[in-house]
């Protein structure tokens, strides 16, 4: 587990109900816009069978360490999970096999509770680095910055404009 996965995983389990953890996803890949594997939202969402007892999952992609520019992404994510299995999956294209995931079902349930699109309000990403968080958030296909002093749930859907 990268050290910035433990550090993520402490300061956000503080403002979580849910148990924030380190889970173990099947990359399945498969076709998808390339908008739509920036979040993965699409893709999981239209994997949801009730049937087969597939569900969505929300959390977060860390990266691992940049060196050059000193911190990590941590990149907010959904993919699916077999229900009867309790096997994760993600059917994103091109996520790298280098992330580690991180289930953060709270993201979800604040999401679908307070928006109609949760993952079009959620945060494009946080950066950890020397210096603390930073919301990243993508507005018209544009990046914003904003320093965030913890990583209550609430404040992670805020758009910065």
């Amino acid at each position: 587990m990268y050290k910035a996965t433990r550090a993520f995983i402490n300061d956000r389990q503080k403002f979580a109900k849910f148990s924030v953890k380190q889970v173990t996803v099947k990359q399945v890949g498969g076709e998808a816009e390339e908008s739509d594997a920036l979040s993965g939202y699409s893709n999981a969402h239209r994997q949801i069978d009730r049937e087969r007892n597939i569900k969505i999952v929300s959390g977060w992609l860390v990266m691992p360490y940049n060196r050059m520019l000193k911190k990590t992404e941590i990149r907010q994510h959904w993919w699916n999970i077999d229900a009867n299995s309790r096997t994760y999956f993600d059917v994103s294209p091109g996520v790298s096999k280098e992330c580690e995931y991180v289930l953060d079902m709270d993201m979800a349930e604040y999401g679908i509770t307070h928006f109609d699109d949760p993952a079009a309000n959620v945060c494009h990403a946080v950066y950890l680095s020397d210096d603390g968080y930073t919301m990243v958030d993508r507005i018209f296909g544009e990046l914003f910055y904003k320093p965030i002093d913890a990583l209550e749930t609430a404040a992670l859907f805020k758009k910065v404009i």
